[in-house]
């Protein structure tokens, strides 16, 4: 097993500890526009093709996203509702969940081993599921692969989940420095056992840490 976090604002992140499950990402709902299409081509039929399977893919499955660490201020600021969310530390089996693999540029098909892009391999898939471009690298992504089902509607959309379970347990509940939600409010929420603080900026590096006086968040 492995310490992973992932990130979310004040509601979705009381949501998930209220219904005890993380939300799946769907492929093409990714911030990332070059995810599953990081092959280089100049050539229109191969990047309709990249696109194809990319739709492909996301009918079916979904991404569950996590970062290694909880340190970094970018994380807070974009995914944390700058500092107002908050980090679930979750322990989950490290063979589940590979680090995301970051490049400086797109290789070309000749250097993914490729003769076109209509028939790629399987680890050729798994290669472009990981691979994300080195401006992403702060977000020390590791990403489960999730297969789509049993789905919920939601105000009319779809949405998948993972439950909380022995494949995803909570360990740790972080919250950001402004987070408005009283402590008494998170702590009735999570078992005894799963450590539940607040963070803050470290008053000498560009990283956040454990706020050590807890009387700043009654």
């Amino acid at each position: 097993m492995v310490r992973l976090y992932r990130f979310l604002n004040a509601e979705f992140g009381l949501r998930s500890l209220v219904d005890k499950r993380l939300r799946v990402g769907r492929i093409e709902e990714l911030n990332d526009d070059f995810e599953f299409i990081g092959v280089a081509t100049d050539v229109r039929q191969e990047r309709i093709a990249l696109r194809h399977t990319r739709r492909q893919l996301s009918a079916g499955n979904g991404v569950l996203c996590m970062s290694k660490g909880w340190e970094s201020p970018l994380m807070w600021a974009h995914y944390g509702d700058s500092h107002k969310g908050m980090a679930l530390g979750f322990d989950v089996p490290a063979k589940l969940y590979p680090a995301v693999e970051y490049v400086e540029k797109r290789p070309s098909r000749e250097e993914m081993g490729l003769d076109g892009v209509d028939n790629m391999s399987e680890a050729t898939m798994e290669r472009l599921i990981k691979m994300k471009a080195k401006g992403w690298e702060y977000e020390q992504e590791h990403r489960a692969f999730v297969g789509l089902s049993d789905g919920i509607l939601l105000h009319g959309t779809e949405h998948f989940f993972v439950d909380f379970g022995p494949q995803l347990v909570l360990k740790e509940v972080i919250v950001g420095s402004r987070f408005k939600t009283q402590r008494s409010e998170v702590m009735r929420l999570v078992d005894p056992r799963v450590d539940v603080f607040m963070a803050r900026g470290d008053f000498e590096d560009f990283k956040v840490v454990r706020q050590q006086m807890e009387s700043m968040w009654p």
